[in-house]
């Protein structure tokens, strides 16, 4: 390229100042009316339903690109795939959430939640929108309902499944574990 083009596509420093707010400014969460009764959450979409999680155990969400299926595991155990420099287990929970298994999309996200020692994702088609989600709206699940899907912890009025955190990460650490033991050794 020529010199032209590229003094021509560069900002001037003033502009990278504004762009810089302005970034800043778009990846703020907004505040809106976070009181002692709220809950920042995770929106998403699994077959027709909307679930919220807990946003302060999500690491991040991301396109699933690639996967690799784990042959002959059980759910929630889906498959694993490279995150950050290291395995990343995937969780399938649709069957701990009485949801009915379909096929992936190309539009197929995982959200990695955990903490830093010991990651996992789960699946999901697609993630909506972080909320500030009112604990008082949570009411339990119908007792006809409930059976099944110990993994929800209530809904709220707009139909919004909300997930019990605690619950969702002794499934993922045990599906960890049960990964490990089924992974490959390497030879003394």
């Amino acid at each position: 390229m020529s010199e032209s083009l590229h003094a021509a596509r560069a900002a001037a420093p003033g502009d990278l100042a504004v762009l810089r707010r302005r970034a800043a400014a778009l990846a703020r969460v907004p505040a809106g009316k976070r009181t002692e009764h709220t809950t920042p959450a995770l929106l998403f979409r699994l077959a027709d339903e909307v679930y919220a999680i807990d946003a302060t155990i999500v690491l991040q969400v991301h396109v699933l690109r690639d996967m690799t299926p784990l042959a002959g595991a059980r759910a929630p155990l889906f498959g694993i795939t490279h995150w950050r420099g290291m395995v990343l287990t995937i969780l399938d929970l649709r069957e701990q959430l009485g949801v009915r298994p379909r096929g992936l999309t190309d539009l197929g996200r995982v959200i990695v939640v955990g903490d830093a020692r010991q990651p996992f994702g789960i699946l999901a088609d697609a993630a909506q929108d972080f909320i500030d989600l009112d604990e008082t709206k949570v009411r339990p699940l119908p007792a006809d309902e409930a059976a099944g899907r110990a993994l929800i912890r209530g809904i709220t009025d707009d139909a919004v499944l909300v997930l019990d955190p605690q619950a969702v990460l002794r499934v993922g650490r045990s599906a960890a574990t049960a990964d490990d033991a089924t992974r490959p050794r390497r030879l003394k």
